[in-house]
């Protein structure tokens, strides 16, 4: 279990390398309107209904330079050597920190996407039913691929399940406009539920964080600022 992400910048990628591997100025949260909101839960809803079978996690590519120095041509990766399923960098105690987002695949082969919109003037995270690679992530991104497959003690609840319900938590972004964004997301099933913010990782604990999306473990209690108001 890590206790700090590994020491980016000694392979040359950070928090510029995840913007520049959106590639985009894609908006799944920030809402103009309450209306628009709306729009974005019906999106949302589309999974309800749906059996979950597997969760891919979209992170930054850590060990790509020491494990994989062939791969010159970049692109994405997909992890699958035990030994680096050892110690995941996104895997810390009480919430899993993932730089990009995931993806949703259900037993129908439906694909849903969560990732974050891009910082500063709209915030949040949100939910597509498409895939990550291309949306979420450029096609090229050098991006890890992690399948959680029967390792997702995080999704225990929901692996095999259908989900019942995907509740959007949408706050003020400016109250005069009636603009609203998300940063908490909060997926039902018929076992228990997964919630995801907003959040990310610093000297092992959660803070929050505009351009990164935590899963909370099932046994760690939901942070007070999904809920409050942006500062």
């Amino acid at each position: 279990m890590a206790e700090t992400k590994p020491e980016a910048s000694k392979r040359g990628i950070g928090k510029d390398a995840v913007m520049e591997a959106r590639g985009d100025a894609r908006t799944w949260s920030w809402a103009a309107s309450g209306a628009e909101a709306d729009a974005r839960r019906l999106d949302a809803d589309k999974l309800v209904g749906e059996r979950l079978r597997e969760i891919r996690y979209f992170t930054l590519d850590y060990r790509r330079d020491e494990l994989h120095p062939d791969l010159i041509d970049g692109g994405p990766r997909t992890i699958d050597a035990e030994s680096e399923w050892d110690d995941p960098p996104w895997l810390y105690d009480g919430f899993d920190a993932v730089d990009y987002g995931f993806e949703m695949i259900t037993e129908s082969g439906a694909t849903f996407s969560l990732t974050w919109d891009p910082p500063r003037d709209h915030e949040g995270i949100g939910l597509q039913p498409i895939p990550m690679l291309g949306s979420g992530v450029r096609r090229d991104a050098d991006v890890a691929i992690w399948p959680l497959g029967e390792r997702a003690a995080s999704w225990s609840a929901l692996i095999g399940s259908r989900i019942a319900g995907v509740d959007l938590h949408y706050l003020p972004w400016d109250e005069e406009r009636g603009s609203m964004w998300c940063p908490h997301i909060t997926f039902r099933g018929e076992q228990g539920r997964v919630e995801v913010v907003l959040g990310d990782s610093r000297a092992g604990r959660l803070f929050p964080s505009a351009d990164n999306v935590a899963v909370l473990h099932p046994d760690a209690y939901l942070p007070a600022w999904p809920s409050s108001a942006r500062e």
